[in-house]
């Protein structure tokens, strides 16, 4: 009688689930659907071989024949596997996958931009319905074109819109959306009848929540400043205007099929594209405001107010000193203040509010020894900046662009130290955070306490107007309580009142409130100056985010950027 295996059935189970489940796998998790392939493969395997050596008849030879048949059996089939995963069932995501570096540079299929040609691809449209990129027939020869271009610097418009080449491939919404640009999705009877007359496939329609307007002039205040600036609506995370320089023109990585001298015209088009990705050329393809990684220096105190606000029996909020000098940690230097006697000017007793008002370095160190590494950072995580093993898997701030996640910090066991946990708690340390993450801190405490979920693109529609897609706003979480974040918006009117930051004031007509940084980053360089702000305080429509890389004090140049970028937004009403 053969010997019965009762692990056969579970381990069965237990390696086809874990296979059904991998195969489905997005293909950005391809190293974690190879490791499921090489832990259920062999575990069936192994219940194959077993059952092999059980029932097989005969002599040793026999069996041994059996096992070798069964090996290689099992390794065909995880063969055909990998091949039905990325043939059949992850074939269009592979065909129309894009890595972008940490550089901005854009990998991609030309094959599908080179297949669609001769698709008339969708427009986009801004809020207002501004026709911000189209597809022309030019020769028989589908071409994008973009007829804001005599109106507005079209760089501008670079990292949203990105760009479609059929040499380069594609980037921004033209590779996140392809898909519904090209018509082949959302409009998939059209499609079928354009391949059976032979006419002309039509992609669907993006309209945005940008404002053209108030892109192309927070484009123009940023000027040829290195930098990024972001706009939202705190009360539905619409982002209104997304702005990163340096920049890049996506027409001209456009080739001009009637151009006289078409050599001289693709030539054109392979010079710009090597000026963009030179060394010296500051990454312009980088978009600085979903993926640029800065420390935030004081701005990071909104999130430890918070914090403290949220904890008061351990932040213990007013009672607080701001001394000259703060050792957290015997061993090591002293956390210091950006300006002597600074105390002097808070006044005693202290105040959250004053240590906000005038950004002190040493009160905000003691707050985060207070509150301790925990509290801090599941703060910090409400806010969607994460230690690096906290990040959730294919976690992305913006779904309608490439976005990075901020970092509480690099090392997961860095808060530990109290030095290191005082760094953090005034905005230094290990802290990598984007623009587009602390304007939407700033958006939550605007919206209530309540944070949005950021998004660009409103609605999809196809070429007879009916709609495929539409956008609603959506709640990510309450990260506060209400009536912290009514304190929050009383500490950031104190900033731009009497604090740090007044200079905010002078810019706009309506009372609005902010929260300044200076950020050390690279020992010897000019700090980068970073300024959070909100408006109008009584019931604030907008939530801006202004980074000026090695703009000396966030008090200076990035206050007054962020005031001029509110007041344009206030005239644009």
């Amino acid at each position: 009688m053969k010997p019965r295996r009762f692990w056969h059935a579970p381990a069965l189970v237990v390696a086809l689930a874990l296979l059904g489940y991998g195969i489905w796998l997005p293909v950005e998790q391809e190293p974690r659907w190879l490791l499921l392939l090489w832990i259920g493969g062999p575990l069936a395997g192994l219940v194959l071989l077993s059952r092999l050596s059980d029932t097989s008849p005969g002599s040793e030879l026999a069996r041994a024949v059996s096992r070798v048949g069964g090996v290689i059996i099992i390794g065909f089939l995880m063969l055909s596997l990998q091949l039905l995963r990325q043939q059949f069932v992850q074939a269009g995501a592979i065909s129309n996958y894009v890595v972008v570096s940490a550089e901005g540079n854009t990998t991609s299929n030309v094959r599908p931009v080179l297949a669609t040609q001769r698709v008339i691809r969708g427009s986009m449209f801004d809020r207002r319905g501004r026709t911000l990129v189209e597809s022309v027939l030019v020769n028989g020869i589908a071409r994008r074109t973009y007829p804001l271009a005599g109106q507005y610097d079209m760089s501008a418009f670079g990292h949203i819109l990105g760009f479609f080449s059929t040499r380069y491939g594609q980037s921004g919404l033209e590779a996140i959306y392809n898909e519904y640009l090209s018509g082949e999705r959302g409009n998939e009877w059209q499609l079928l009848l354009s391949e059976w007359t032979g006419e002309t496939q039509r992609g669907n329609s993006l309209t945005l929540t940008l404002d053209a307007e108030l892109q192309a002039r927070v484009a123009a205040l940023l000027g040829n400043r290195q930098g990024a600036v972001v706009v939202l609506d705190p009360r539905t995370g619409a982002i209104l205007a997304l702005v990163s320089r340096p920049g890049f023109d996506p027409g001209q990585l456009v080739v001009d099929p009637a151009a006289p001298d078409l050599a001289a015209e693709r030539q054109r088009v392979s010079d710009y594209w090597s000026q963009l990705n030179r060394d010296d050329s500051g990454q312009p393809l980088l978009n600085r405001a979903t993926q640029g990684r800065y420390p935030p220096g004081s701005t990071f105190k909104t999130v430890t107010a918070v914090a403290v606000l949220e904890h008061p029996f351990q932040g213990q909020p007013n009672q607080i000193t701001c001394p000259n000098e703060y050792f957290p940690q015997p061993d090591a230097p002293p956390i210091v203040n950006a300006v002597d006697n600074l105390g002097a000017r808070i006044g005693e007793p202290a105040t959250l509010e004053r240590v906000y008002a005038f950004s002190c370095n040493t009160a905000f160190a003691q707050y985060a020894v207070r509150l301790g590494a925990d509290r801090l950072a599941e703060v910090a995580q409400r806010f969607d900046i994460f230690l690096p093993n906290r990040i959730p898997s294919g976690f992305r701030p913006l779904r309608d662009l490439p976005s990075d996640p901020s970092l509480l910090a690099v090392r997961p066991d860095f808060l530990d130290q109290p030095r290191a946990l005082a760094d953090t708690g005034y905005g230094q340390g290990q802290l990598l955070v984007t623009p587009l993450q602390m304007a939407m801190v700033a958006a939550t405490i605007a919206n209530d306490g309540v944070m949005m979920q950021p998004y660009l693109v409103q609605r999809i529609t196809r070429p007879d107007g009916s709609e495929i897609w539409w956008t609603g706003q959506h709640a990510i979480r309450r990260v506060m309580a209400s009536g912290t974040a009514r304190r929050m918006r009383e500490y950031m009117a104190a900033v731009a009142q009497y604090g740090f930051g007044s200079v905010i004031s002078q810019m706009v007509n309506q009372p609005v409130g902010g929260k300044s940084g200076t950020a050390e980053h690279v020992p010897g360089a000019p700090p980068h100056a970073w300024f959070i702000a909100i408006g109008p305080l009584e019931t604030p429509r907008y939530a801006v985010a202004v980074i000026i890389e090695q703009g000396g004090e966030g008090s200076g140049a990035a206050a007054r950027l962020a005031g001029e970028v509110l007041a344009a937004a206030f005239a644009l009403e």
